[in-house]
């Protein structure tokens, strides 16, 4: 299951300690998103209003004017975000990883009756 990373100074970066209530919502919200969603940090535009309840465009303008989201063709991305945050190659990977795991746990812990048992 993805995360994201926030770093515990986060809240005092230059970038993100001047914003404003509904624009830090906005870009925690957008980051939640990418990590679910393993978007390597874009977000679609028709996206963007329904990350949170009350939505403002003025939140997403000032975390334009911030830099911390630039605008593309079709929507935004969120400046940084494979710096701190693994990409989606990294989680599939690790997904396929995992299946091998359980695949041969499970091969080596039946019985004859083909059910499992604990060592």
């Amino acid at each position: 299951m993805p995360w994201v990373k926030l770093d515990d100074k986060f809240p005092d970066h230059p970038k993100v300690d001047g914003l404003t209530d509904s624009a830090f919502r906005l870009h925690v919200c957008g980051l939640c998103h990418c990590a679910r969603y393993l978007t390597d940090g874009i977000i679609p535009g028709d996206r963007v209003p329904r990350l949170v309840p009350r939505y403002r465009q003025k939140s997403l303008d000032e975390l334009i004017r911030r830099g911390l989201w630039t605008a593309l063709n079709g929507g935004y991305s969120i400046h940084g975000f494979t710096e701190w945050n693994k990409s989606r190659e990294w989680w599939e990977a690790e997904r396929l990883k995992k299946a091998d795991r359980v695949a041969k746990w499970r091969a080596t812990h039946r019985d004859e009756s083909g059910q499992f048992y604990a060592e």
